[in-house]
């Protein structure tokens, strides 16, 4: 039952990436990424939330620099490729329609 109610607690913190890239404009996701340091220079819309936290991942940032925090960032990443898989019509129509995100 405990596992049940932490996990509970847990999940409104799961698949942020997603979250983020499908609620946020273009504009504000390329600024946050350009503003811890990103390597990334485009950004694939489908899969967006799993690409979202490997180029949080891939940044000259010190801001991964706790084990928790890149052990979060792996956590993220399964929730937010099991969250991008289901928003696979959406992110489908949107990389046809607008192509990759650009982040410079």
């Amino acid at each position: 039952m405990k596992l049940f109610w932490t996990l509970l607690a847990i999940l409104p913190l799961t698949a942020c990436g997603t979250v983020t890239t499908l609620s946020h404009s273009d504009r504000e996701i390329a600024d946050n990424l350009k503003k811890d340091k990103t390597n990334c220079q485009v950004m694939p819309r489908i899969y967006s939330g799993v690409s979202y936290n490997v180029c949080k991942l891939n940044s000259n940032s010190d801001s991964i620099n706790f084990d928790w925090l890149l052990g979060y960032y792996v956590f993220d990443g399964v929730a937010s490729a099991i969250t991008d898989t289901v928003a696979l019509p959406v992110t489908v129509y949107s990389q046809n329609k607008n192509g990759n995100l650009e982040i410079n």
